[in-house]
């Protein structure tokens, strides 16, 4: 098999999952910006080619550029991860053998009827979609052939954390500490209003709430207007955010939707217990009373009283965040997405390779 992995930026699931397969054997090339994660370790090795600028679903300049590599690298599977990389990796595959797989890691609304959701995930063409959780599959099974839904959870490994040298200041003064990493503006279903009203409600005079992502315009009125204002950080967006999670205590994640949240697999590798709204995509994580609380969304009353159980009792902290970590481990480790990833790339190889059916004559018919 040969593999064309096109993203502008790789995070380091992606990066991880390329270097896997291609010490797996898997002759596999990266298309992406000269500014993606690992790219001085991807070009040491060879595998690193820069692409065309990755922006727009048609962009003339990327799909020549892809149409190219398939010719000179003889490719047969372009695996494209972004919305952009799908539609042009369609136009450059048309007319050739090459196989486009596609991911989708979000339960954003699907438009049946919005012509450039065609060009992408709802095209026949694209042959295998990876799924980032069931959540996410049972989502597009309406709209696609569930035979071409995978579910492959991305892998997390919590050496990643470790390997980030920028570490940020967790802010708080007090005891403990919880904190919520998300960019929650412009996007209600994050759930930081019903999230900033629970830690007002449960109001631990030892407990401080740090939010790192960026916010809407009325969320420090909101942190304003209630007894536990002085315990609320407003962090804004930090890059490397997730550097502060050894140093925190809690998690809380009180989104309405999500597709597999890595800020909460970031959370289990630092060891925290899990607060999360018992939503799809939370509920992939996060086993309620074994790695962590799960809460009905939109109710700060719920969460505010799991966290005051939380805040209660360092043995019960203790026990779901070990059984967090655990549970990542076992169950969302790099080696099981990589082994997954090449299963899909080998049915299709396979598929390619199957012999032509042979039809028996029927009784009495001419020889």
């Amino acid at each position: 098999m040969r593999v064309l992995f096109s993203k502008p930026h790789l995070d380091a699931a992606e990066l991880d999952l390329v270097l896997r397969l291609h010490s797996m054997g898997v002759f596999i090339r990266v298309l992406a910006s000269p500014r993606t994660l690992g790219r001085q370790e991807l070009a040491a090795r060879g595998l690193f080619i820069e692409a065309a600028a990755i922006k727009g679903k048609i962009q003339p300049r990327l799909i020549s550029q892809m149409r190219r590599l398939i010719r000179e690298l003889d490719l047969s599977i372009i695996h494209a991860t972004d919305s952009a990389s799908l539609s042009n990796a369609l136009f450059a595959s048309l007319f050739t053998s090459v196989d486009v797989v596609g991911y989708r890691g979000t339960l954003s609304r699907i438009r049946r009827f919005d012509p450039t959701y065609w060009l992408g995930i709802l095209n026949p063409r694209v042959r295998k979609i990876f799924c980032v959780s069931e959540s996410v599959r049972d989502h597009l099974a309406p709209f696609i052939n569930p035979s071409r839904l995978v579910v492959n959870p991305k892998g997390f490994s919590c050496e990643w954390l470790s390997a980030n040298t920028s570490a940020l200041e967790l802010p708080s003064r007090t005891r403990l500490s919880a904190v919520f990493i998300g960019n929650a503006r412009g996007r209600p279903y994050k759930g930081l209003d019903s999230l900033i009203q629970a830690f007002h409600i449960a109001n631990h005079p030892e407990c401080s709430l740090v939010i790192a992502g960026d916010y809407d315009d009325h969320i420090p009125a909101l942190v304003a207007d209630g007894p536990a204002s002085e315990r609320i950080h407003l962090l804004g967006q930090q890059g490397g955010a997730a550097s502060m999670l050894p140093s925190a205590d809690i998690y809380i994640q009180p989104s309405l939707r999500e597709g597999l949240p890595r800020s909460v697999k970031e959370a289990m590798g630092a060891g925290l217990p899990i607060i999360a709204t018992d939503i799809p995509g939370n509920t992939d994580l996060v086993e309620h009373g074994r790695s962590g609380l799960l809460v009905p969304p939109s109710s700060p009353e719920h969460m505010a009283a799991a966290l005051l159980k939380m805040c209660d009792s360092a043995k019960l902290r203790s026990q779901l965040g070990e059984a967090a970590r655990e549970r990542l481990k076992t169950r969302f480790s790099p080696a099981r997405y990589a082994l997954k990833t090449f299963q899909v790339y080998e049915e299709i190889q396979n598929s390619r390779q199957r012999p032509p059916r042979t039809v028996k004559p029927a009784p009495g018919s001419a020889r």
